[in-house]
C-alpha cells in the first residue's frame, strides 16, 4: 500500500513538474520530496487513525472433538495434518498393556453377564474392542463360563445391536455356553433401556 502511494505520488510530481515547466534545483526537488513525506505520512497517520479495532476479539475455528471412551496413553497416531479421512480410518491407537492384564484377570469360569450399546456401523464400543479382541487372538477355553447378554441400539439402523453379536459369537467361539435369549433393547421404544433390562434380569436369574 505505501508503495503504491509513493509510487503514484512521484508520478504526479513528475507530470507537474512537465506541464507546469517548473525547473528542478535545490528548492523545487526537497519540497517536492517533503510535501509527499507529509501528504504520505498524513494519510497513513489517518489511515491507522481511524482503523475499526476492538479490545476483545475471537478467533472461530470449526473443529470436531475425538474423544476416546476410556483413558490410556496413546501409541500411535497414523494421521498426519491437513490428510483426508475417510470412515474407518483409526485415528489413534492406545497402549493395550493396561486393558489386557484386566483381561488376563479374568477368571475363565464363572457366570458372566454382557452389555453393550453398538456404535457406528455395528461397531463394538472403545471400551470393550480390547476384551474383544482379546477372545479372538487368545481363543481361551472358556467352556466353564455361561453368560447373559443385553445389547442396546436402534432399530434406525441395519446393525442394529450388531456389537453385541460379535461379542455373542466370539464367546460361543470360545466354548462359552449362553444362559436364555439375548435381550436387545431398541431405544427408539424404550427411553430408559435401564428398565427392560431390568426386568429380563429378573427372569434371566431364574435361569441359574
Amino acid at each position: 500500500m505505501e508503495t503504491l502511494m509513493l509510487l503514484t505520488y512521484a508520478a504526479l510530481c513528475i507530470v507537474v513538474f512537465k506541464v507546469f515547466r517548473i525547473p528542478l534545483n535545490k528548492w523545487t526537488v526537497p519540497t517536492a520530496v517533503l510535501g509527499g513525506i507529509a501528504l504520505i505520512g498524513a494519510v497513513i497517520f489517518g489511515m491507522n487513525y481511524n482503523f475499526p479495532y476492538t479490545d476483545v476479539g475471537n478467533q472461530v475455528f470449526r473443529t470436531v472433538p475425538i474423544v476416546s471412551q476410556v483413558r490410556g496413553r496413546v501409541q500411535s497416531v497414523p494421521v498426519k495434518p491437513n490428510q483426508m479421512l475417510h470412515k474407518g480410518d483409526v485415528l489413534f491407537t492406545l497402549d493395550p498393556t493396561p486393558f489386557q492384564a484386566k483381561v488376563d484377570d479374568l477368571q475363565a469360569q464363572g457366570i458372566w453377564l454382557i452389555i453393550s450399546s453398538t456404535h457406528g456401523a455395528g461397531d463394538i464400543p472403545d471400551n470393550l474392542v480390547p476384551f474383544y479382541d482379546a477372545l479372538q487372538e487368545k481363543q481361551a477355553d472358556l467352556s466353564a463360563v455361561r453368560f447373559g447378554a443385553i445389547g442396546i441400539g436402534s432399530r434406525e439402523y441395519d446393525t442394529f445391536c450388531g456389537a453385541i453379536d460379535k461379542l455373542e459369537a466370539a464367546l460361543k467361539a470360545c466354548g462359552a455356553k449362553q444362559i436364555g435369549e439375548t435381550l436387545k433393547i431398541n431405544v427408539l421404544e424404550h427411553e430408559i433401556p435401564e428398565d427392560p433390562a431390568e426386568i429380563w434380569l429378573g427372569s434371566w436369574k431364574n435361569l441359574l
